[in-house]
């Protein structure tokens, strides 16, 4: 059933349609429509509207919501928490500990993000509401959470894309919630060939590849069969998908360290990585200067820019340790 971007996936579990940067198309929440009524991933403040309005045609009270989980807090995340919180006067939010005191005070997210997209920010990301502290659920590693009598969630820590990640584990549907943990899929792909095509996602600042491929291997031993992303939808074949993003983990490790040794600066990054991604979509069938490529500009533009700053970190560490 789809009714104004609604996504019955089964399991009682609902996609909703979320904006991320001004487009639809990439970034979904989800509602689990469970005893213990439950949204993971709202977005930034601009979706907030649109998960209220999925509600409301879902016939649920914003009062019948009893938790809100964050995978991690990046604004396309979590931006939006603070302010559908004011809304659900009897939810609360669920959140990695790394990440908790900023959902709590959110100026450094709102610093940094003005930082990185100036005058864009109030459009993206704005307003970013604070969240009470009593309003707050810490969830460490295998943290679980009932949401009915019989179903329970199962939360992971997830580092890899970044330390304040987790990943939720729904035994009732074999799915996991991955957030970013289990990259991003190109759905204007599906519309137009047919086939999906899966990345991780790199983005500045707390990259790292080794605790990546490490995550998606501990995945790997769960019984999985589908992955709910948040960019973008369910995915089928959980294993393909995490196996073909250990393979693509890896090769950016691979570019990453041979970009820095022939130029260290994020744009040739980027231009390696650009190749690369070019070259993998030919190898399914995108012809060479089909326009969709140009697509994946923004994304590769941000990954090279994480793959940059794990190199710099990388060598300053292991300069740091020769000193020693």
């Amino acid at each position: 059933m789809t009714t104004n971007h609604i996504v019955n996936l089964g399991h009682d579990i609902y996609q909703i349609e979320l904006v991320n940067r001004m487009e639809g198309g990439r970034s979904t929440g989800y509602f689990i429509d469970a005893e213990q009524k439950t949204i993971v991933e709202m977005g930034a403040s601009v979706s907030v509207p649109h998960v209220l309005n999925a509600l409301k045609q879902l016939n649920i009270a914003p009062e019948e919501i009893t938790y809100v989980i964050v995978t991690h807090i990046h604004l396309d995340h979590a931006g939006g928490a603070g302010l559908l919180l004011e809304k659900l006067p009897n939810a609360k939010l669920v959140v990695h500990p790394r990440g908790a005191r900023h959902m709590i005070d959110p100026s450094k997210l709102i610093a940094g993000a003005k930082q990185v997209y100036g005058d864009e920010f109030d459009q993206l990301f704005g307003p970013m509401v604070p969240v009470p502290q009593e309003k707050i659920i810490i969830a460490n590693d295998e943290f679980k959470l009932s949401i009915g009598d019989n179903r329970t969630l199962y939360f992971y820590d997830s580092p890899g894309h970044a330390y304040h990640h987790f990943a939720v584990y729904d035994p009732a549907s074999k799915g996991i919630f991955s957030g970013d943990s289990i990259g991003m899929s190109a759905p204007w792909l599906q519309e137009k060939f047919g086939f999906d095509f899966y990345a991780p996602t790199s983005s500045p600042v707390q990259f790292d590849p080794e605790a990546m491929i490490a995550t998606l291997r501990r995945f790997m031993e769960l019984d999985i069969e589908q992955v709910f992303m948040t960019h973008y939808g369910r995915h089928g074949d959980a294993k393909h998908v995490i196996a073909e993003n250990i393979e693509r983990a890896e090769a950016f490790t691979h570019i990453a360290e041979e970009a820095y040794q022939e130029n260290p600066t994020w744009e040739y990054t980027a231009e390696k990585l650009r190749q690369y991604f070019h070259k993998e979509l030919r190898k399914l069938g995108v012809p060479e200067n089909d326009p969709v490529l140009d697509s994946f500009t923004f994304d590769i533009e941000m990954d090279a820019k994480g793959m940059f700053h794990y190199m710099q970190m990388r060598t300053h560490s292991e300069t740091h340790q020769i000193k020693k």
